[in-house]
């Protein structure tokens, strides 16, 4: 049995004062990844576990810390609980920290290593049960009657559980080392070696704890790498939306504003003009309307309002009735309009709709309906006609006539985090849904 601890008032201190920034880092760094969960939700949420069970085992020390030494009842139950809560949370770390780092390896080597984690969990398991039977029957560590704590010869099979559980991880990392970047090569390393040096040392000189100093440390270069993960992350991201961006206002300028579309509306509307001067002069107007809002909107590099894209798609949609007689008809239910999307999103739906769908008919007429509502935090936008319909899959396939869509899911997602849902049956119409999440 080894003494009572031995720690100055001051250690006592610069110690307490550590762990409590330590822990009020983990607290900001977990709400700052969690606004980061759009990029990898899975790898977002095995790191929050792993940083969360990390401040709880700082806050759990800092009350364990605070309390020895003190009598009394109140001291009594919070020193045992706390150092309870430190060894318990010190698995739990192994534990999420393994999780965490395991995902990152079967991401990139695309390998499943499902048996290391059975390992590390069982290690953390044990662990944990050693520490709940210690509680009644001490044989770990235990404290005297000043509330003082004191290690008890198996106190060793923590350390040899602690130790035996990084290993593994670095067996682990060493086996995959060159699947990972370099960024991922750091944190991993950091998380490892500090608290195994940390571990050799503190066994042979008791004091402050320079493990849980340590993992925290560890825990700063995970964060930092995390973030640098997803700042570039965010990069690759803008780079390909303004690619994309800039790829579709080109091919939507061509489909939009090419001379045969202006000069068979121009010719529709000038032969109209001997039958029925007001429907003519109606649908010259939404020419004209139809125009200015694909040309404004071309100045556009972010979202724009779904009020004013649907303005532009009326303007289409009369001026396609007019054309063939009313063989192009449409119904508009827009009961939510106060929302952004991606520009010509709704616009390329629509003329979808008409060119490939309704007028590839026999006979070539059908209607458009567009609906949009409110539901469940998001805005829901339906386009669906009773055209020709088509086969999704082979529609994804190829680069022909529904590049649109693959292009506007695209957007969707990168510009507002949207989704699309597309069904479709070939003979019978087809039927898209635009999600789009509630701005913060």
């Amino acid at each position: 049995m080894t003494g009572p601890e031995g720690m100055s008032d001051l250690s006592r201190f610069v110690q307490m004062v550590t762990e409590g920034w330590g822990a009020f880092f983990s607290i900001i760094a977990i709400i700052i990844i969690w606004q980061t969960k759009w990029a990898d939700e899975k790898k977002t949420s095995g790191l929050i576990r792993f940083i969360t069970a990390d401040a709880v085992l700082l806050i759990s020390d800092v009350l364990a810390i605070a309390y020895r030494g003190h009598v009394g009842t109140e001291a009594f139950y919070i020193v045992r609980i706390a150092n309870a809560l430190v060894f318990i949370t010190g698995y739990m770390v192994i534990i999420s920290g393994v999780a965490y780092f395991s995902s990152l390896i079967e991401k990139r080597a695309s390998v499943s290593i499902r048996n290391w984690r059975i390992m590390e969990f069982g290690i953390g398991v044990i662990g944990i049960v050693m520490v709940l039977i210690n509680t009644v029957w001490p044989f770990l560590y235990d404290f005297d009657k000043n509330n003082r704590y004191y290690r008890l010869p198996g106190h060793r099979l923590i350390a040899f559980t602690y130790i035996l559980g990084v290993l593994l991880i670095l067996a682990l990392l060493l086996n995959f080392f060159k699947d990972l970047t370099k960024l991922e090569r750091f944190a991993i390393c950091s998380a490892l070696i500090f608290p195994m040096f940390s571990l050799v040392f503190q066994y042979f000189n008791y004091g402050i704890s320079l493990v849980i100093l340590s993992t925290c440390i560890s825990v700063m270069f995970t964060f930092g790498s995390h973030m640098m993960d997803y700042t570039a992350k965010i990069a690759e991201r803008e780079r390909e939306r303004e690619s994309l961006m800039a790829e579709e206002r080109i091919r939507i300028l061509h489909d939009q504003i090419k001379p045969h579309f202006i000069y068979n509306a121009l010719t529709g509307i000038y032969y109209g003009m001997d039958e029925n001067i007001p429907q003519s002069k109606k649908a010259l107007k939404s020419l004209a309307g139809y125009l200015r809002g694909s040309l404004d909107v071309l100045d556009e590099r972010d979202n724009v309002k779904f009020e004013k894209e649907l303005d532009t798609v009326r303007c289409y949609l009369e001026v396609e009735a007019f054309r063939f007689d009313d063989q192009v008809s449409f119904e508009v239910d827009a009961r939510d309009t106060d929302f952004l999307l991606p520009a010509f999103s709704l616009q390329t739906l629509v003329e979808n709709a008409v060119r490939h769908g309704i007028r590839k008919k026999d006979p070539p007429e059908g209607c458009v309906r567009i609906r949009s509502w409110f539901d469940d935090g998001m805005h829901r936008v339906e386009i669906e006609d009773d055209g020709i319909g088509f086969d999704v899959e082979k529609a994804r396939d190829k680069d022909g006539v529904h590049i649109g869509l693959v292009n506007t899911e695209k957007r969707l997602e990168l510009m507002c985090g949207g989704t699309m849902e597309v069904e479709s049956e070939p003979g019978v119409g087809t039927r898209i849904v635009l999600s789009i999440p509630e701005a913060e």
